[in-house]
């Protein structure tokens, strides 16, 4: 399992007020923990093209899926993929959502690295952020910065707002945290302001494509249209059905189906897709 090196404890030093006395940071430590997560990164990372528009997407499982934006596939049903490494291949434009801006590339690669996704439960204005794309074709740039914004669930398309610098090209890459695990989608950045960049949070993607739900590292949930459902007594989500990101261990999911709790403990990823019954 691909090991990422946390930057937590360096970045913290670096806002700390010089004292008399006070040891600087250890700027090579900072230096290699950044290649690091770089190093992690790009592999994931590809250079989507087609007619004359380019952009970037990565890999979400380790059978060829690539998520990346519509407007970089545009209206195509093929697309042409360079990763990392130099490999070509011909990717079909397998699932998108235009309202979302989101899509699924394949290709017929079954040994590429997938980013492993998180959700921004933990994520807060001022961590630490970063992306790799394709900005202005300059490919595999890798930019750093901070989440300066949230906007609320109850938005029509809630959305996080970065001071990471990208620039056209950076379309459909990630933004990932200081674990290098992707939390979000790059999908536009406002042309007459500097570093007002958005993203799209990548539960936002598991919950609008059925592609990437069903082939991403998660746990799916069936139940009843319009039942609440409870992970470990928080609601996340509502039926017919939630799918929900989670590290590998035991949760408690609850649904009350016809007046009649319906409890379960389930192991994942030994158990992938539960089902609460129907009305």
């Amino acid at each position: 399992m691909r090991q990422f090196l946390c930057l937590a404890s360096i970045i913290a030093l670096l806002f700390v007020p010089a004292t008399a006395g006070a040891e600087t940071p250890n700027i090579d430590q900072l230096q290699k923990e950044q290649r690091a997560i770089f190093e992690a990164v790009a592999p994931s990372v590809v250079f989507i093209t087609h007619g004359d528009s380019l952009g970037s997407g990565f890999f979400v499982s380790s059978e060829g899926d690539i998520l990346t934006n519509s407007h970089v596939v545009d209206g195509a049903r093929h697309v042409e993929v360079v990763l990392h490494d130099g490999r070509r291949a011909t990717g079909e434009v397998v699932d998108r959502s235009q309202s979302w801006d989101l899509a699924i590339v394949r290709v017929d690669i079954d040994d590429v690295d997938a980013l492993p996704l998180a959700p921004m439960d933990d994520v807060e204005v001022g961590d630490w952020a970063a992306a790799v794309g394709h900005g202005y074709g300059a490919i595999w740039t890798y930019t750093t910065g901070m989440i300066s914004n949230i906007y609320p669930d109850g938005e029509e398309r809630p959305l996080f707002q970065t001071q990471i610098p990208v620039n056209p090209g950076n379309s459909g890459g990630p933004v990932v945290d200081k674990n290098g695990r992707a939390i979000g989608i790059v999908t536009l950045s406002a042309l007459h302001a500097q570093n007002l960049n958005l993203a799209i949070p990548v539960e936002q993607a598991v919950a609008r494509l059925e592609t990437l739900a069903e082939r991403c590292d998660c746990l799916i949930v069936e139940l009843p249209e319009g039942v609440p459902l409870f992970v470990d007594d928080v609601m996340v989500g509502t039926g017919p059905r939630v799918v929900i990101m989670v590290e590998p261990g035991d949760y408690e999911i609850i649904a009350v189906v016809d007046g009649k709790p319906l409890r379960k403990t389930v192991t994942w990823p030994e158990t992938r897709r539960v089902n609460l019954g129907e009305k």
